[in-house]
C-alpha cells in the first residue's frame, strides 16, 4: 500500500491589502517593511507621523520638529502636534508649553542667580568646647622710632653730611604718619629714594618679646605708623625691607600650627614689655597692619590691664571650592594685589589707599613698597598727601571701588579699655597685659545653595529672624523643569540628542530621499 505523506504543505501566503483599518497596519511584517514612499495603496489622508495630517508639514525642519515633540517625553509637546485635534486645542497647548517654558526660564535665572551670589550663610556654632583660638600677632612701634647713637654712622653709610637739619628732618621723618604730613619739612639734600634705608637703620631695637612659644616670624616691618616689630604674624615678611629691595615675589607657606590659648584656662593673660613710648596693637596673625587699625599708647611707668574680646569667623573646608563672588571672600593664595604676592584685606586697603595717593599727588611714599617707573613722595608731595587726608578712607569705611573682599578666616581682636594703674617706680619700660575673653560662639560660613541644590532641591522653608517671620524659597533648575514640564535629565538628554546625533542622521536620511526621487525623475 503507497505510504501516504502526513505533512500537508503550507498554502502560499496570500496576498495581505494594505490599507488601514483603526490606522494600524494588519500584518505585522507589512508594517514593519512599509514606508511612506513605498507604500502607494495607503490613502493619503492618513497619518504616518503623529500630528501630520492637521499641521501638514511641508520642509524638512517641519517634519523634524513633528518627530521630535510627538516623541518628546515632556508634557505638553505631544499635544501640539496630536492629530485630529481642533485649532484651539492645538492654539491652547501652545499657550500653555509657552508659559511654562517662560517661566522655566524664569526660575532658572533666579535660581542661577542665587547659586552665584548667595551660595553661602553665615551660621552660629555654640560648642566652643573644641574652640580653637589663634593667639594674636604683636605689633609694637616705637616713638620716636630712631636711636640718635645711630645717627653718625648712618649719614656716613650714605655719604650724608651730619647737620642739625638732617637730624630733625629725619627724626620727623622716623614718626611721619597722615596725620602730621602736612608739617614735613623742606629737605633735598638726600633723594627719597635713600630715606627707607636710612631710618631702617636709625630704628630703636626692640628685644624680643618673651612669648610662651618660640616665634619663626618676628621680625620689623614697614607700615603706615613707621617700621615696627611684628611678632607671630605669619605675613610679616611680605612688608620687610628685604623683601622689598631684593624685588623678591616669593609666596611664603602658610604655617601647619599656630599658637593657640588653653580654652581651659579661663581669663588667661599675656603680658608685652618695651623701652619708652610706644603703640601697640593685636592683630589677626594672617593679616598685616595698616593705619586703620586700632592702637594703644604703652608710656613708662603706666600699668594697663586691658581685656582682649574676639570676633571669629570661619570658613568651612566646601567652600574653597566656590568662586570668590559666590563666597564673597577670599583666601590668601587667592591673591588679586599688584604690590603683594597674597591677598589680605589690610593689603587690599593700602594698595587702594597708594592708588589714591598716587592719582593726586603723582609718587609713592617712602612706607610704600616701590614700583618702577612711579618716583618716591619728596618733602613737597608728602605735604600734598597731607591736604588729602580726608580722600584717603583713614577713619571711615573702604569705598566699593578699592574691591576689598573680607578674608573668609578673620579674627578681630577687640580691646576693652581698663582704669590704668600708675607706677611710682623709675623706670623706662613700658608694659601692657591683656586679659583674654574667650569667645562663646564661632561664625562659620558654609554653603546654603550649592551646585547639587541648584540641579535636583526644590523645597520651602520657613525661617524666623528674631521677630520677623521671613518665607526663603530655596528652588532648583531640575524641580522646576518636572513642575512645569514634567521633565527629568534624560529629557534634557532628549533635547541634546536631537539637537546632535539624530539630527545629523535625520539631515543624511532626507538627503538619500532627495536623491532617490530625482533618480526616478
Amino acid at each position: 500500500m503507497p505510504k501516504v505523506s502526513v505533512s500537508k504543505a503550507k498554502p502560499p501566503p496570500t496576498k495581505i491589502d494594505y490599507f488601514y483599518g483603526n490606522e494600524i497596519l494588519p500584518d505585522f511584517r507589512a508594517r514593519k517593511e512599509a514606508t511612506l514612499k513605498d507604500l502607494e495603496a495607503v490613502p493619503p489622508d492618513d497619518p504616518t507621523e503623529v500630528g501630520m495630517p492637521t499641521i501638514n508639514p511641508k520642509s524638512e525642519v517641519q517634519k523634524y520638529f513633528v518627530e521630535f515633540c510627538s516623541g518628546s517625553t515632556m508634557l505638553g509637546f505631544n499635544h501640539i502636534v496630536a492629530p485630529h485635534r481642533h485649532p484651539l486645542e492645538k492654539y491652547l497647548a501652545m499657550v500653555f508649553v509657552g508659559i511654562a517654558l517662560m517661566l522655566l526660564a524664569f526660575l532658572s535665572i533666579t535660581f542661577w542667580h542665587r547659586f552665584q551670589y548667595d551660595a553661602t550663610v553665615i551660621g552660629i556654632d555654640i560648642d566652643h568646647d573644641h574652640f580653637e583660638v589663634m593667639k594674636p600677632a604683636v605689633f609694637i612701634c616705637p616713638v620716636p622710632n630712631i636711636e640718635k647713637s645711630k645717627f653718625a654712622e648712618a649719614f656716613k653709610n650714605n655719604s650724608i653730611e651730619y647737620t642739625p637739619e638732617a637730624e630733625k628732618f629725619f627724626t620727623f621723618l622716623a614718626n611721619v604718619n597722615y596725620q602730621n604730613m602736612r608739617e614735613t619739612p623742606d629737605f633735598d639734600l638726600v633723594p627719597p629714594e635713600k630715606w627707607l634705608k636710612i631710618l631702617h637703620e636709625i630704628r630703636r631695637d626692640i628685644p624680643q618679646l618673651a612669648l610662651k612659644q618660640p616665634d619663626p616670624y618676628g621680625t620689623v616691618i614697614i607700615t603706615e605708623r613707621g617700621l615696627c616689630s611684628a611678632n607671630r604674624n605669619s605675613v610679616a615678611v611680605y612688608s620687610t625691607y628685604e623683601y622689598w629691595m631684593s624685588n623678591n615675589w616669593t609666596v611664603v607657606p602658610e604655617p601647619e600650627h599656630v599658637p593657640v590659648f588653653d580654652y581651659n584656662d579661663d581669663r588667661s593673660s599675656e603680658t608685652y614689655t618695651t623701652k619708652n613710648d610706644a603703640l601697640f596693637a593685636l592683630i589677626d596673625p594672617s593679616e598685616t597692619m595698616s593705619f586703620n587699625q586700632p592702637v594703644k599708647s604703652m608710656k613708662p611707668k603706666l600699668l594697663q590691664r586691658p581685656i582682649v574680646s574676639m570676633f571669629v569667623i570661619k570658613t568651612k573646608s566646601n567652600v574653597q571650592g566656590l568662586q570668590v563672588h559666590q563666597r564673597r571672600c577670599k583666601f590668601s593664595r587667592d591673591g588679586g594685589l599688584k604690590t603683594w604676592p597674597i591677598y589680605t584685606y589690610h593689603m587690599c586697603i593700602i594698595e587702594c589707599r597708594m592708588r589714591k595717593i598716587q592719582h593726586h599727588c603723582k609718587c609713592r611714599p617712602h612706607f610704600a613698597r616701590p614700583i618702577d617707573g612711579i618716583e618716591i613722595c619728596n618733602g613737597k608731595q608728602l605735604r600734598c598727601i597731607g591736604d588729602i587726608v580726608d580722600k584717603l578712607f583713614l577713619w571711615s569705611s573702604v569705598p566699593e571701588y578699592c574691591n576689598c573682599i573680607p578674608q573668609c578666616n578673620r579674627i578681630t581682636y577687640l580691646l576693652t579699655d581698663t582704669k590704668p594703674s600708675e607706677l611710682n617706680v623709675p623706670t623706662t619700660q613700658s608694659s601692657i597685659t591683656v586679659v583674654i575673653d574667650f569667645p562663646t560662639i564661632f561664625l562659620v560660613r558654609s554653603i546654603l545653595y550649592g551646585f547639587s541644590d541648584f540641579l535636583s532641591k526644590f523645597l520651602f522653608q520657613t525661617l524666623t529672624n528674631y521677630q520677623m517671620k521671613s518665607v526663603y524659597a530655596s528652588g532648583s533648575v531640575g524641580g522646576a523643569a518636572g513642575l512645569l514640564l514634567g521633565a527629568s535629565v534624560l529629557s534634557f538628554v532628549e533635547i541634546v540628542y536631537y539637537a546632535t546625533v539624530h539630527a545629523y542622521f535625520y539631515a543624511r536620511r532626507a538627503k538619500q530621499r532627495k536623491k532617490k526621487i530625482l533618480l526616478k525623475v
